[in-house]
């Protein structure tokens, strides 16, 4: 390809993507960049009809908060297959924001982990399952499998990392509950809303590791997929044996001091205890419904109910192969401070070689 038709290209697809990030329209960015320029012209630019001269390169760098060696940087991560949980409502301008962030994202990370030499291989079995109850054993197959036990996860985003998953936090609307899938057709990615509880992002994370994990016949329903890997998810961070163990195999009555306990102990809302005893019939359906009244008839309940009591989790992994390889002066400064998205300063003050 022509080297000029290939900047060219990219350009048209970094500055769209950039555009996207942004949640700007073409006629939002036409409107905040100065001096104007009119939303044909970025029309004509994202499609590659023509280029923009230096002057309003440097506008539409500094609208839209990237560097100008931003859109001319070769695209490496394809995330056109991923699967998106989220509600009706999150429309689908954010969905392609957030596609194009976790692109963004996902460049960044396998750009620092081809400079430290720290690549981690995805080996985790896949297996076909048509229900809930399939779903838990192989749970329990991949706990086996990477030496859990039946202890609480402490960190589930660097367990899935570290067994060569890729996981990105975004925050983002509340409608919007994370996405998996394979980029470049092969690498497992999962991205969760950093924006929620400790809870809720641990649960949500392996609940699209069961998507990852997971050949589901097209014959299942829907709303029946999205049980499984919810059990999957519950039978990971707590098993059943290990649940029926703490509380009895049957009960009348429990109180919210023994679920919070477990909730400090294995890092899953009461929410999701309740329904692991409701669905292993620890627990009646009536006595499950009760709970649900409750909490909608009494708000300092539910308050209590809903709270987080997990210790805050999230990955180092990025920051710590960055700061690797910075230490081996396999990058600058200056590049590291644009991986991280902070300042050299910051980069330098944690540095602190020993």
């Amino acid at each position: 390809m022509d080297m000029n038709k290939q900047a060219n290209d990219i350009f048209s697809r970094r500055l769209r993507q950039a555009r996207l990030m942004k949640g700007f329209s073409l006629e939002k960015l036409s409107q905040s960049v100065t001096p104007a320029i009119t939303r044909q012209s970025i029309n004509k630019y994202e499609k590659g009809l023509m280029m923009p001269d230096s002057r309003v390169l440097i506008a539409l760098a500094a609208a839209l908060g990237v560097k100008i060696d931003y859109f001319f940087r070769p695209f490496t991560v394809e995330v056109n297959h991923v699967e998106f949980r989220k509600k009706p409502r999150f429309p689908e301008r954010m969905a392609s924001a957030v596609r194009e962030r976790v692109r963004e994202e996902l460049e960044r990370y396998l750009e620092v982990e081809q400079l430290c030499g720290c690549s981690t291989d995805f080996s985790m079995p896949r297996k076909t399952v048509r229900t809930a109850e399939e779903a838990a054993v192989h749970a329990m197959e991949i706990r086996n499998y990477l030496g859990l036990g039946n202890d609480g996860v402490s960190n589930v985003i660097e367990v899935l990392e570290e067994n060569g998953v890729k996981v990105i936090e975004i925050a983002e609307d509340k409608d919007f509950d994370g996405l998996s899938g394979y980029a470049n057709g092969s690498i497992p990615l999962i991205v969760i809303n950093g924006g929620f509880v400790t809870e809720r992002k641990r649960f949500t994370a392996l609940h699209e590791l069961g998507h990852l994990l997971f050949d589901i016949p097209d014959d299942v329903p829907s709303k029946e997929v999205e049980n499984i890997c919810n059990v999957f998810a519950s039978e990971f961070l707590l098993p059943v044996s290990v649940l029926k163990a703490k509380v009895g195999n049957t009960r009348h009555d429990i109180s919210l001091s023994e679920l919070t306990d477990i909730q400090r102990q294995f890092g899953i809302s009461v929410d999701d205890i309740m329904a692991a005893l409701h669905a292993n019939g620890v627990i009646t359906a009536k006595r499950y419904s009760g709970y649900q009244t409750k909490k909608n008839r009494l708000p300092d309940f539910k308050a209590l109910a809903e709270k987080s009591r997990a210790v805050a989790e999230r990955s180092g992994r990025f920051a710590r192969m960055v700061y690797r390889a910075l230490a081996d002066e396999a990058i600058t400064f200056s590049k590291a401070a644009v991986l991280l998205n902070t300042s050299v300063e910051s980069v330098k003050s944690h540095l602190q070689l020993v």
